[in-house]
């Protein structure tokens, strides 16, 4: 089967592994995240579909393991630590409102 030269450059891409997305913004050297999904680019790199099934030899560019070296465990460990609290945040609001709402609603009828 003959791959066109159209189809050639796509297998080349990078996208983002979690989301695929393939933007300009995903393979700059100074992106940290991908800009659709935050998946951090230091823990899983963007990678075209060549490279993902082993067609292309995996080859870091200096500018992407300057990157993954500069970030820190405790730093990605910290982002999920602020996703959740953020998280525990949204539902004590929920549910204060809930219970303001019922509270109402009781003092109505009663």
């Amino acid at each position: 089967m003959a791959i066109r030269a159209k189809d050639l450059s796509r297998l080349h891409q990078r996208q983002c592994v979690a989301c695929g997305y393939a933007g300009r913004f995903v393979d700059r050297p100074a992106q940290a995240a991908c800009p659709r999904c935050a998946c951090d680019f230091a823990v899983r790199p963007p990678k075209s579909y060549a490279e993902m099934e082993g067609i292309d030899k995996l080859e870091q560019a200096p500018a992407r393991a300057a990157r993954m070296s500069r970030q820190e465990p405790p730093a990605v460990e910290w982002r999920l630590v602020e996703r959740w609290l953020m998280f525990f945040f949204g539902v004590v609001v929920i549910g204060l409102a809930v219970v303001a709402l019922g509270l109402a609603a009781f003092v109505v009828q009663g």
